[in-house]
Order: C-alpha cells, then sequence, then structure tokens
C-alpha cells in the first residue's frame, strides 16, 4: 500500500459561516469537504450574537498550496468579525487523486 501526504485543514467556527466556508473553499479548488456538528470551550470570549453550542467544523483535504490559500483567506475574511480558528495537519491517504 503506498500513500502520499497531503494537508487537511479544519476550520472551527459559528455554523452561520458554512456556506461561506465551503463557498470558499470551493473557489479555491477544493474537490470536497465534510461538516461536522461541534461543541466546545476556548480561551475566547464569547461574541455579541453568537449562538451557544453552534459550532460547526468544516474539514478539507488539499495540496498545500490550497490549504495555505484557505487558511490565509478564511483568516482574513473571518477572523475579525467571528468565532473561528483554523488549522492544518499533514496526513496520508491512499486515494490521492480523490482530492
Amino acid at each position: 500500500m503506498t500513500t502520499q501526504q497531503i494537508e487537511l485543514v479544519t476550520v472551527i467556527c459559528e455554523s452561520v459561516l458554512e456556506s461561506s466556508i465551503i463557498e470558499l473553499a470551493r473557489s479555491l479548488g477544493a474537490s470536497g469537504f465534510t461538516v461536522t456538528d461541534v461543541r466546545g470551550e476556548g480561551s475566547g470570549e464569547k461574541r455579541a450574537g453568537e449562538l451557544p453550542d453552534s459550532k460547526i467544523k468544516v474539514e478539507v483535504v488539499a495540496d498545500s498550496t490550497l490549504a495555505k490559500s484557505l487558511m490565509a483567506e478564511t483568516a482574513r475574511l473571518y477572523f475579525p468579525n467571528y468565532s473561528i480558528i483554523i488549522y492544518s495537519a499533514s496526513i496520508n491517504v491512499i486515494r490521492q487523486d480523490k482530492f
């Protein structure tokens, strides 16, 4: 079995951003994504109007160029006004042609 290294970009954000994050990922070239409802707590403060426990996790498997672009654009567009974190991790996949 041969594996290829690729990036997993994870965005945890307010659920109101779901369609915007997906549209951004697609516009940058992502071929797919996974969305999960999540809960948690961190060091950040709640923002006005933020719904408690209304967070999602959007995961995108991408090459390093797309991953960097997605992270940079997400930060630029949404960090100033939304409760959001984004991170990436190197992963190994078997079917790289799917991404």
